[in-house]
This record gives structure tokens, sequence and C-alpha cells, in this order.
């Protein structure tokens, strides 16, 4: 099973229809497709993203699967959740999803950053409902991938949030899947 389809598994679990999402780093939208067939017409999914390719992309692909009308996109930074998300959701959301790294088929120069990451995993965290979870893929094999799982693990021990933490595989650069609970 691949990671991500892992990370489904574990979302499918607690998120139901009429249920609030954020998909904290669109990329191609798949995660975003899931999300949004997962809360129904009566949920909704908040997509964010920094590069208007992923926003066009993502867009003309949920069209197809018309489920565009079950996502608000943002062309913004994940780090600026609290900024776009409305004020009166935070403590509502039930899952947030973020799948680090570059946009696949994209310029990988493109990369999320430590900090900006950081920020938007503590935001994503205030804006949980009491049993909601974060999933969160970190991909060390790429420039910067190293550096930024390791913030994350200091960030997930500094806050004493209950995680569950699968690595892709036994190489020391796969990718590693975090499941973080409310604490």
């Amino acid at each position: 099973m691949r990671i991500t389809e892992k990370a489904h598994a574990e979302l499918d679990k607690i998120l139901q229809r009429g249920d609030l999402a954020i998909d904290a780093t669109l990329g191609n939208g798949y995660d975003t497709q899931f999300l949004a067939q997962k809360v129904g017409t009566s949920g909704h999914v908040f997509a964010f993203d920094i590069q208007k390719e992923s926003i066009e992309q993502s867009t003309r692909f949920l069209g197809e699967n018309k489920l565009e009308n079950r996502v608000t996109f943002y062309l913004s930074c994940h780090s600026k959740i609290k900024q776009n998300l409305p004020i009166e959701l935070a403590g509502k959301i039930k899952t947030v999803t973020f799948n680090l790294g570059y946009l696949p088929g994209g310029d990988k120069k493109i990369i999320t950053k430590p900090d900006t990451t950081l920020s938007a995993l503590k935001q994503a965290h205030l804006c949980l409902s009491d049993n909601g979870i974060i999933s969160l893929i970190s991909y060390r094999g790429h420039e910067g991938g190293r550096c930024e799982f390791e913030e994350i693990e200091k960030l997930i021990k500094q806050e004493h949030w209950p995680v569950q933490k699968t690595p892709g595989s036994e190489a020391p650069d796969s990718p590693v899947l975090f499941i973080i609970g409310k604490a």
C-alpha cells in the first residue's frame, strides 16, 4: 500500500459527510478529491497552494469529477491558514492533510520549507475539532526534505501532540506518514 493510500485509510476512519477539511498542500488535487468525496455535498474542503498551476489543474480535475463546488481554493501559502480561513471555523475542522515536498511533475526547486510548514502545522492544529486529526506526509529524499522532517518531529515532541508515525519503507530516505491528534 502506498503511503498516500495509508493516509487516506486513516482519514477514512473519521471523516464523514458534512465535515470540514483542509488540504494544506493542494498539489495535483488527489487529496482534495478524496476529502471532497468524503465530506459530501453538506461538507466543505479548503485547499491551499502557492502555485497558480496547481490551482488551475486541480480546479479542472475536480470539475471533471463534479466536486469543484465542495472546495474553496486559496492561492496562498499553507502558513496563512488562519488569515484565509473564516474565523468561525476555528475548532471545527475534522481533518487537515499535508503532502510535503514539491508538486509532482512541477518545478522541483519550489518546495515546502520548514519555517512555513511548522507555522502551518501549528495553525492547523488550532483549527482541529476535538476528535480531528492531521495527516502529514514528509518526504525525506529530496533536497531540504530531511531537515523539514526533523523540524516536524521536534515540533510534535515539543508540543506533546499525540502522534502515530509510519515510514513508507525501511529505506532511510523513505517518506513518513504522521497522524497527529488533538492534544
